[in-house]
């Protein structure tokens, strides 16, 4: 269900992201028909100044996109599990450290008691 919903949250970035550079470009585009026109001064604009996008080239560029972002999250997820994994072994290794000087402590505390228990007698 989670890598599902992961796969359609990624695909709709790369979705967005392709939209977003495609009317970028056709912004672009216009700009610069614009200042053709200004600087021509002619009735008739001309040609576009870049071809038109076919369906199929948008649902690949979406679909490759998708996948980068599927790429990239799965490098970061692998980070941070690498990152969590050495922190725990860190407390891991902390805490033995700690449960040996308890141990060590307990041993002093016992031989105390018994030297305690000697000078009484």
């Amino acid at each position: 269900m989670f890598k599902d919903l992961t796969k359609v949250i990624l695909t709709a970035k790369a979705a967005i992201d392709v939209m977003k550079e495609k009317i970028e470009s056709k912004a672009s585009d216009l700009v610069i028909q614009v200042k053709n026109f200004k600087e021509k001064k002619q009735d008739d604009v001309g040609v576009c100044c870049s071809k038109p996008l076919h369906y199929s080239e948008f649902i690949s560029e979406i679909t490759h996109r998708a996948q980068i972002n599927e790429v990239q999250l799965k490098g970061l997820i692998k980070d941070k599990l690498i990152e969590l994994t050495n922190n725990a072994l860190l407390d891991s290794m902390e805490l033995n450290d700690i449960r040996a000087e308890i141990a060590g402590l307990r041993a002093e505390i016992a031989d105390l008691k018994e030297q305690i228990k000697l000078s009484k007698r």
